[in-house]
């Protein structure tokens, strides 16, 4: 069976279509936890992708299917109508395979959710697959379909692929259409996409978009040197061996003050999400808590319990404008901006509140989610890409920024870094 985008579009509609029957065999008998509903193999059109299948996170509109987000706190009522992201990709004739797991309500990045069942690595089942979008992520990696769907606030889709050993686009935010989709965040989210390849996720956003191929001439990268700081020693080796062989002008950089202006980013998820969600639930927020199955997403809905005031979240979108501006000026200096996706390598199953790293006990969200933080804040378009793997055979991502509405240049260079 055919496992890249590329590989797929070098078939006849007739052979997809023998494909997609055994895409969908393997979907169904997978168990690594990525699949919460899989679909009998629809009609297609005549489009480019045609017969081709992916996979949607369930926190995204599919007509006719559920939309869970992965918890029960949300309604069950089939979707009347694809979200547009969907629509578009069908309409170019893509067919969706299935809905894929996630961490509960997209609020974490390890995918161990207690309402559907964790999401495991798939080459490693005891280690997480990282999250929200785990089950996007492990979708593709396990050669199920040739792309996914996942979106993103804080790391969502950067975080599995560089887990799982993907390639995981974020793009600007608003880049793609952002309706039908369960969000936590007006300001952070957006839509996007899990492939094998940089050059499969390219075709797909030209066929989102209608954008063409930019120029890498003269690429500038920067080398946020703190962010290369205190890694576990099998990211900072693969780091050191990827870097030893770009050929590009290497900038050095102190990201130090710039990242600490993203400190402030989950103060306008927690004024924002409680709004967004209950869009989506016919219970009181009084008795939310009793429909989320998973810890830690519980300990965050209850902390939203106590709402943020208007001048805390003016104060937040204040450093969220400021960050933006001080990522002007490194984009005035540089092209992009390379540093290690995570600091630590895939955690165990379970290990969502601490995870271990060089030594010390440090909480998971924020020691996972460092590096990709601040361009998350600032909707900045990023792209994992996979950089090796560590002596125990676990993928290492790097992670690629630009600057805003620069995502044709971004994904032209991530490609011709070998991504």
């Amino acid at each position: 069976m055919p496992t890249t985008l590329s590989d797929w579009l070098d078939l006849s509609v007739p052979e997809r279509a023998r494909c997609v029957t055994e895409a969908a065999r393997a979907a169904g008998e997978s168990a690594l936890g990525e699949w919460i509903s899989v679909a009998t193999p629809a009609a297609h059109g005549d489009g480019v992708l045609a017969g081709i299948p992916f996979s949607v996170k369930d926190n995204i509109d599919v007509q006719g299917c559920a939309t869970t987000a992965g918890s029960t706190l949300l309604r069950s009522t089939p979707a009347a109508v694809d979200a547009t992201v969907v629509s578009a990709l069908r309409h170019a004739g893509a067919v969706v395979l299935g809905k894929t797991n996630l961490h509960e309500l997209a609020f974490g990045i390890t995918s161990n959710n207690k309402a559907f069942g964790p999401v495991r690595n798939p080459f490693d089942p005891g280690k997480s697959a990282g999250g929200s979008s785990g089950g996007s992520a492990v979708s593709v990696a396990s050669g199920v379909v040739p792309f996914a769907l996942g979106t993103d606030t804080g790391g969502s889709v950067t975080i599995p692929a560089a887990y799982c050993g993907v390639v995981g686009f974020r793009p600007t935010v608003g880049r793609y259409p952002g309706d039908g989709v369960v969000n936590l965040s007006t300001t952070r989210d957006t839509v996007g996409i899990h492939a094998r390849t940089v050059r499969d996720v390219r075709t797909l956003d030209e066929i989102l978009t209608g954008e063409r191929g930019a120029s890498v001439a003269g690429l500038r990268i920067g080398i946020p040197r703190n962010r290369f700081r205190d890694l576990s020693p099998d990211i900072a080796a693969v780091v050191a061996d990827f870097l030893s062989t770009v050929e590009h002008e290497l900038v050095d950089l102190d990201f130090t003050e710039l990242d600490q202006l993203a400190n402030t980013g989950n103060v306008l998820v927690f004024r924002e999400a409680p709004g967004l969600l209950a869009r989506h639930t016919d219970h009181p927020r009084s008795d939310w808590l009793d429909h989320i199955a998973s810890p830690d997403v519980r300990s965050i809905i209850a902390a939203m319990a106590e709402p943020v005031s208007v001048e805390e979240y003016e104060a937040a979108r204040a450093d969220r404008w400021l960050l933006r501006q001080r990522y002007q000026e490194v984009f005035a200096q540089v092209d992009v901006v390379l540093s290690p996706t995570t600091p630590v390598p895939p955690p165990l199953l379970g290990a969502d509140d601490v995870i271990s790293l060089n030594g010390r006990l440090l909480p998971t969200f924020p020691t996972v989610t460092r590096n990709v933080t601040p361009g998350t804040v600032a909707g900045l378009p990023m792209i994992s890409i996979p950089g090796g793997t560590t002596r125990a055979g676990l993928p290492v991502g790097l992670c690629l920024e630009a600057r805003p509405c620069a995502d044709a240049r971004l994904l032209a260079t991530a490609e011709l870094l070998g991504g």
